[in-house]
């Protein structure tokens, strides 16, 4: 069609081929194919065309901007959202592994006992005599043994030997005593603990005398720990600490243990069951590992066995619970048919 044509407009392409017969000039748009006999005509209508098309890429471009603009807020905000609960699981982290520099030890036993002077539980002279009984502990780094119990190994050989009628075999570690929680360390302080009654028994061997003088109070466990790392004993466990212990209620676990024994010369081997190796999520490997280690050179013979090996730090459930095994037991149980079942006592 010619619909610019200022003479005749028409959409038959035989009307235009006469039309363009008669000797004037055709001339077609670039765009839209459209074609005219006038220049000027034509160049206004491509015009027209380039100022939409500048129009409609202009609002293109806004609505880009605008939609780029939008998502960069959105991926602003959930970063900021993901930051702030990184951040609020990471404080989490450290109260629970007591990393949050709320204090440690000393400052939980006074807290505690002001608590259950409030309350009415305590006399305020009873408050004054026990901080100064802690203070002096602290001072020479001493536990001072009112959390200790012993006998627990010649009390589980006279329970086995005259009151269990199924058990088989009894294999007992050698002496140790039992060290339980207190105001100053409730909520964390297994780690230690577990590490107190191991110094226990090494301490009634004399073949640790020269290591081993008392039993250490929890701060000064911490300290003998920072000693061993800056003694170069596992680095990448101390950078997890950020090298500092003392005054934390961080919680420790075999590798801590680890580091300082071997720092005091005292040879002593990490074993990892780091995967079941039964149905369910259950450790016959680790079972059969206990037994082998008390049992090894004292099978058969008496059903209670008293060894001299040491009770084992065992460190289970995630990173840092772990609890002391001191003896093993073989029992027999009645399920359809006679079998054997493996026990083992600890202490938390």
């Amino acid at each position: 069609g010619c619909s610019h044509c200022e003479k005749f407009s028409c959409r038959s392409h035989r009307v235009v081929a006469e039309h363009a017969g008669n000797g004037e000039q055709l001339y077609e748009c670039p765009m839209c194919s459209l074609t005219c006999t006038n220049i000027q005509i034509l160049e206004e209508h491509v015009d027209l065309h380039l100022e939409e098309n500048s129009f409609l890429e202009g609002g293109n471009m806004r609505d880009l901007e605008l939609a780029q603009q939008l998502q960069t807020e959105e991926d602003k905000q959930q970063r900021s959202e993901e930051e702030k609960q990184e951040r609020e699981e990471f404080k989490k982290l450290q109260r629970q592994y007591g990393l949050d520099n709320s204090g440690g030890y000393k400052q939980q036993f006074l807290k505690n006992m002001e608590r259950e002077v409030d309350r009415g539980r305590m006399q305020p002279f009873e408050y004054h005599k026990r901080k100064a009984d802690m203070m002096e502990s602290l001072a020479f780094g001493i536990d001072d043994g009112k959390t200790k119990t012993s006998g627990i190994i010649e009390a589980l050989c006279k329970y086995y030997q005259n009151e269990n009628k199924d058990v088989r075999h009894v294999w007992l570690s050698a002496g140790v005593d039992h060290f339980h929680s207190s105001l100053g360390d409730r909520g964390w302080g297994c780690g230690y603990r577990n590490f107190q009654m191991l110094l226990s028994s090494l301490l009634q061997n004399s073949l640790y005398n020269d290591c081993l003088r008392a039993i250490p109070s929890i701060p000064k466990i911490q300290s003998m720990i920072e000693d061993a790392w800056r003694e170069g004993f596992d680095p990448h466990g101390a950078s997890h600490f950020n090298n500092r212990l003392h005054g934390s209620k961080a919680w420790i676990g075999a590798c801590e243990i680890y580091s300082l024994l071997t720092s005091l010369r005292i040879k002593c081997q990490i074993i990892d069951f780091h995967k079941p190796t039964g149905p369910t999520g259950t450790h016959p490997r680790l079972f059969e590992w206990v037994l082998h280690y008390y049992s090894e050179g004292n099978e058969g013979g008496a059903k209670v066995v008293c060894t001299s090996k040491p009770p084992i730090y065992l460190q289970h459930e995630g990173q840092y619970h772990n609890t002391l095994v001191s003896s093993y037991s073989l029992s027999f149980f009645i399920c359809a048919a006679i079998q054997s079942s493996i026990l083992y006592s600890f202490f938390i």
